[in-house]
């Protein structure tokens, strides 16, 4: 069939960028062939639905890189694929993919790359620039989010779907949402799963059970996503439309008008190139409009990704592991602390010798670079979880319960999974309550998990990266002990917004740097002052004063006082005596009791029940009638006996 276009060389000038695109002249193609074997595009149109073959002009190759020039050509409709050899595979650097499969359905044939499509109109949008202090991070799965069907969106699990919950994540107060991967991937893992020794003994035997054949048809998924992919492109089973790309910029570009920045998880081999690593964000922040980064891999070009001007304002998240300490002027760089999650974790349940680790973690910050905190997220217990089970329960993964962490920092309050007792469930929903609490009165900038803040649950699974279902998939039929700590949470998140000392830019030095009278921030115990940080203690005040938080003009004259009882009984705190026409009122706390604070002309204190937070904030009173003589409350007595 004769072909209507002309190959033809592209000046070396033009090698770059790799991948395929249409220009004024025709289709340019351009890519890494090793190799002496002949290597060029197959190319599917209208004219050649069974794919035409087109090789590279020997003339049009410099080192690995090989390009022509399909001159004449217009179809912006076909579809291609590279070969070498007999090899047949897909352009790494391809901005479409032509993908009719459904999520979870194996695919027959390798699916088609396609060019850049029309250009989008962004209309006035740009990107948002969020600094660590003031950021709350919200993670998400964008299928799993809205994939239940409680969740009540018109496109569930899919792009549109996370955009119709917009409306719920502003009134949950979150400023920056944190996909998990949504680059093209392929969610099928491959057969070959390694079998148990069990399972190899009777298949040697001929003795597997006939349902075992039925498990072995049925493709394991990768759920998460964490692998490589192709890494300039949407994942299209999470679009409803057939235009993957412009269905996620519509999302983009409504998390903006709401005021709400958006972030992508990506996964890198360790053997990708650092240049196309920094290759592929860009195109990502150019392109999408995204406003950061969580990046995943054993190593990361973070030195050369944190000092490229284009990242100045870009959220460039990273493990520990992977933290290159920059000079503090951009202040790109984030550290994800895994630190503080298990330090918490520990503390909230009671174990010994964990104050001063928590007091450490709780003030935790650094001038060059953001702390990512979180107690819960999407490797490990759901935070409904850590309160329920003591032990994964990761059976359904189908790896014998081996996968997954065995050690978690968690505690079922007394029972293993679901239960009725009251006294159970209320001491459930107050550790919860003190997560939240202690995530959101903490320094660093706070990751909350989607679904945690209404006590989603996946059944004590730990790992489910293979979960395509209700296990992983958030469930929105919360119960009334869920509304109850997502009001909570709203108000913490509200909290935490509303005064700068409870989210500063450096770390609080618990010093008296403005000479009022009062550190920065400074700690408690029975007296007021003289906290007890003993192996044994579990009880401590925090108390922030908000003369230290001022941001430019603004002043909060408001002092802080965060009363921590993780103990199983009644426990007594000291209150600082306030600046005259200051008094100490009760904010909020994790329980149901409401404590009473006692006040005298020498001290105050306030009784803090078992495993309970209070948290006291102060009110202005004129001086003549602060009340001085001594007020007898009532004090909560009785132990948690749990």
């Amino acid at each position: 069939m004769q072909k209507k276009f002309q190959v033809k060389t592209v000046d070396r000038t033009k090698l770059y960028p790799l991948g395929v695109s249409f220009e004024e002249e025709g289709l340019r193609v351009s890519a890494v062939c090793a190799g002496t074997e002949e290597a060029g595009v197959v190319l599917y149109d209208r004219r050649h639905r069974e794919g035409v073959r087109i090789p590279f002009p020997e003339n049009g190759r410099i080192g690995a890189v090989r390009a022509m020039m399909l001159s004449g050509y217009e179809d912006k409709e076909c579809s291609y694929l590279f070969y070498r050899g007999e090899e047949i595979y897909q352009d790494p650097f391809c901005r479409r993919v032509c993908n009719p499969h459904r999520y979870g359905v194996p695919k027959p044939e390798l699916p088609r790359c396609q060019a850049a499509a029309e250009a989008y109109d962004w209309g006035d949008d740009k990107n948002i620039h969020i600094p660590y202090e003031e950021m709350i991070l919200y993670a998400l799965h964008v299928r799993g989010f809205t994939k239940h069907r409680s969740s009540g969106v018109k496109w569930k699990g899919t792009y549109a779907g996370v955009e119709e919950k917009i409306p719920y994540m502003q009134e949950l107060g979150i400023n920056m949402a944190l996909l998990m991967p949504c680059y093209e991937f392929d969610e099928i893992m491959p057969e070959n799963t390694a079998q148990t020794m069990e399972q190899a003994v009777l298949s040697y035997k001929q003795e597997l059970p006939a349902h075992d054949e039925e498990e072995k048809k049925k493709p394991r998924i990768n759920y998460w996503g964490y692998q490589p992919g192709l890494y300039y492109v949407p994942k299209s089973a999470y679009a409803h439309s057939k235009d993957p790309a412009g269905e996620f910029k519509d999302m983009v570009r409504a998390f903006h008008r709401a005021g709400i920045g958006v972030a992508m998880q990506f996964y890198f081999p360790p053997e990708m190139r650092a240049l196309e690593i920094l290759n592929i964000l860009i195109y990502w922040v150019l392109e999408y409009h995204i406003d950061g980064f969580h990046l995943m891999s054993a190593t990361l070009p973070m030195d050369l990704l944190a000092g490229e001007p284009l990242f100045s304002e870009t959220m460039l998240l990273t493990a520990e592991g992977n933290f290159r300490a920059g000079d503090g002027k951009t202040r790109n760089l984030g550290i994800l602390n895994d630190g503080f999650q298990y330090d918490m974790r520990r503390f909230i349940k009671g174990d010994d010798n964990m104050v001063n680790q928590f007091l450490f973690r709780l003030r935790e910050n650094r001038s060059e670079a953001g702390i990512v905190n979180s107690i819960a997220r999407w490797d490990g217990f759901r935070l409904a979880d850590l309160v329920s089970y003591d032990r994964k329960h990761n059976e359904e993964n189908g790896e014998n319960n081996r996968d997954g962490m065995d050690y978690n920092c968690s505690w079922n309050c007394g029972v293993e999974g679901k239960s009725r007792k009251k006294g159970i469930q209320e001491l459930r929903l107050r550790q919860m309550k003190n997560a939240v609490t202690l995530l959101f009165m903490s320094q660093g900038t706070p990751l909350l998990y989607s679904g945690d803040e209404f006590a989603n649950s996946q059944g004590g699974n730990n790992n489910p990266y293979c979960q395509d279902n209700d296990t992983a998939w958030i469930k929105w039929n919360y119960t009334e002990a869920g509304r109850e700590l997502l009001d909570y949470t709203k108000f913490m998140i509200g909290m935490r917004r509303a005064h700068h000392i409870l989210h500063n830019r450096t770390m609080l030095r618990g010093i008296d740097t403005l000479s009022c009278g009062f550190p920065d921030i400074s700690f408690h115990g029975r007296e007021a002052w003289r906290p007890d940080t003993s192996p044994a203690s579990r009880c401590i005040g925090i108390m922030y004063c908000g003369f230290y938080g001022k941001e430019g003009e603004q002043e909060d004259e408001r002092f802080f006082y965060i009363a921590v009882n993780m103990h199983w009984q009644v426990d007594y705190l000291g209150l600082p005596k306030l600046p005259k026409g200051k008094l100490w009122i009760y904010s909020a706390s994790t329980g149901k009791e409401i404590p009473e604070i006692e006040e005298s002309a020498s001290s105050q204190e306030i009784c803090v029940p078992a495993r309970t937070i209070v948290l006291c904030t102060t009110k202005n009173v004129p001086v003549e009638k602060e009340k001085t003589g001594r007020k007898k409350g009532k004090r909560i007595k009785g132990d948690d006996k749990s």
